[in-house]
């Protein structure tokens, strides 16, 4: 008995272990329980929030069908979860009534109070943010769940709400992950300590308390001083095996820390959108371009990509399987935009992962478009005036023609203004081309818009005084604007030009400003044939004229297409509006 008290006060720090083991095990119980709670409450409320989303597109408008029908289509969307939970849905009106609910039968619903933002949280939040959440025990099932309401069109309530709601099992939750074996951990522990300190030498207790310092020193990534007192050979082996593992371990994890963290710097600084998978095709990394490139929540981390826009990715990657690398081009219509991408995937074979590298060229692909566009257009429209040329040129030559005075007088006008016509062109081309490719370089300068437009009229006046056409400047003396001059002088040329080109003769042409604390908004009114209302939206397209501006005028079909580029590049807009046999106004608007 003596022995069995003494073996008892030996076992002392046996006792404080077990009491400090006990209270570790429970401040982490403490931690990781409310971890758990808030994780797992977080990911339900957002799993609601999709479900929500998902549920409300195959609802129908609240004036689709009758409301009692509303009660059948919640009723279908109850869906069983993995631990036979269902869900509950309810669809809720713009007055805040209840028109379906999978919890409640039909004949119940009009006993059900008003769910309006007065009485429920949910709702509330709901109309001030993109999901409203709230917990509390259901007085329907007298349950706790939690809610999570949407409206079904945020910039109109009155196209009513979908609510969804699950049981959240915390404490069940809490039991069976944690402190369960939390517990069974505490009495392993208690036992096995028992079991060896009533059966263990006290040197060989010092030895392991001295192996133990020696080791939370280790896991430090300190280097161990503190040698054993009376040394047992294995104990000390273990020792210098535990001091060389944590001087590799740390030096290992360090280098391994540096080198993840400059390849994820390295990966989302380039200007490359960066995939990597694993040999199943699931996605294991991805930096921040291509996220940005495809749109988020077109492919997760940890899941093969499955939108129906990008399974071309998969193909690529089984083809990469084959052959260690391939490439490929995607096209595909994002945020109503058509967005072309060039895809590398390389296979390494270290590690059976695919890296997949893509390279927007959408840019180049419309420059390409641009260029075919370009080329063909020009060459229609310049092959009209040189064969114009050639073909005077040829009738003067071989016909004898340029002897008789009259006809050689006709067909030289016929070749001087086709060789007009063609210089235009040239011109207008050139700086078009200019503009597009950032040839032009902007000055900007305050001047009076009134005197400015003055100079303009001074140099179109004799045109106007052939076609007996009056011009009437009406903008305010007071107004100034800063910007590239020479830009604007060449945007209201044109316009000015084409207003008396195109108006009656003896008509009137008016040119008016309207000032506000944003832009200015300089207008050119004609009494003209007008525009068909088919051609308002190309007649700023380069080479085109209406049919009627073919029949009746001279032009190149650029001087409008200039304007547009010309405004563009000083952020203002050109804009046309006209009816038939009334006229038409040109727009610019340029901002202050």
């Amino acid at each position: 008995m003596r022995s069995f008290f003494s073996r008892i006060r030996v076992s002392r720090i046996f006792l404080l272990s077990v009491t400090f083991l006990t209270f570790v095990i429970f401040f982490i119980s403490t931690i990781f329980s409310t971890f758990i709670y808030n994780n797992t409450k977080q990911q339900l409320i957002e799993s609601l929030y999709i479900q929500a989303k998902a549920i409300d597109k195959l609802v129908p408008e609240l004036n689709a069908l009758p409301l009692s029908n509303y009660d059948a289509i919640a009723n279908k969307l109850d869906i069983e979860g993995t631990n036979e939970e269902k869900l509950r849905v309810t669809i809720i009106d713009k007055n805040w009534t209840v028109v379906g609910d999978s919890f409640i039968p039909s004949e119940k619903l009009s006993d059900i109070e008003i769910h309006s933002p007065e009485t429920r949280v949910e709702i509330k939040n709901a109309l001030l943010n993109s999901y409203g959440t709230a917990t509390r025990i259901s007085e329907t099932t007298g349950e706790e769940l939690i809610y999570v309401a949407i409206l079904r069109d945020p910039n109109d309530q009155t196209k009513g709400l979908i609510r969804v709601a699950l049981p959240f099992n915390y404490y069940t939750s809490i039991f069976n992950f944690f402190i369960y074996p939390f517990v069974i951990l505490l009495i392993l522990v208690i036992a096995s300590s028992s079991f060896l300190s009533f059966n263990v030498q006290t040197d060989l207790r010092k030895n392991l308390d001295s192996l133990l310092r020696n080791t939370q020193k280790a896991l430090k990534g300190k280097r161990i001083t503190e040698s054993l007192g009376k040394k047992d050979t294995q104990i000390g082996s273990i020792a210098d095996a535990v001091n060389d593992i944590s001087i590799r371990l740390n030096s290992e994890i360090q280098q391994t820390v540096e080198q993840r963290k400059e390849f994820g710097n390295v990966l989302d600084n380039v200007n490359q959108g960066v995939i990597i998978f694993n040999k199943n095709f699931k996605v294991r990394f991805s930096n921040d371009i291509a996220l940005e490139m495809f749109g988020k929540h077109q492919f997760f981390l940890n899941e093969k990509i499955k939108s129906k826009k990008l399974i071309k990715i998969n193909k690529l990657l089984k083809s990469t399987k084959d052959n260690l690398s391939a490439e490929s081009e995607l096209s595909v219509k994002l945020s109503g935009e058509d967005r072309n991408f060039l895809l590398s995937a390389t296979k390494m074979e270290t590690t059976n992962e695919y890296i997949l590298v893509i390279n927007d060229i959408s840019s180049l692909r419309k420059l390409e478009e641009l260029r075919k566009q370009f080329v063909t257009d020009i060459s229609h429209e310049i092959k009209t005036p040189i064969s114009v040329i050639r073909a005077n040129s040829e009738t003067l030559s071989s016909t004898g023609a340029i002897k008789d005075p009259k006809l050689a007088e006709k067909f030289l006008n016929s070749i001087l203004n086709n060789s007009e016509r063609l210089s235009a062109m040239l011109d207008d081309l050139l700086e078009l081309e200019k503009i597009e490719f950032g040839g032009l370089v902007l000055n900007r300068k305050k001047f009076n818009v009134y005197d400015q437009i003055d100079l303009i009229l001074e140099s179109q006046q004799a045109l106007a005084d052939v076609n007996n056409i009056i011009i009437t400047n009406y903008i305010d003396k007071n107004i100034s604007l800063k910007v590239d001059k020479d830009s604007f002088t060449t945007i209201f040329s044109n316009l000015i030009n084409n207003s008396i080109k195109y108006s009656r003769k003896d008509g009137n042409v008016a040119i008016k400003a309207l000032q506000n604390k944003d832009a200015l908004i300089i207008s050119i009114t004609d009494k003209g044939l007008g525009i068909e209302k088919q051609y308002l939206n190309k007649v700023f397209n380069r080479f085109y004229r209406t049919p009627k501006a073919r029949a009746n005028t001279k032009g190149t079909g650029l001087g409008l297409s200039l304007v547009k580029q010309l405004a563009s590049r000083m952020n203002a807009e050109a804009e046309v509006e006209s009816k038939i046999g009334k006229g038409t106004t040109v727009f610019v608007t340029f901002p202050t």
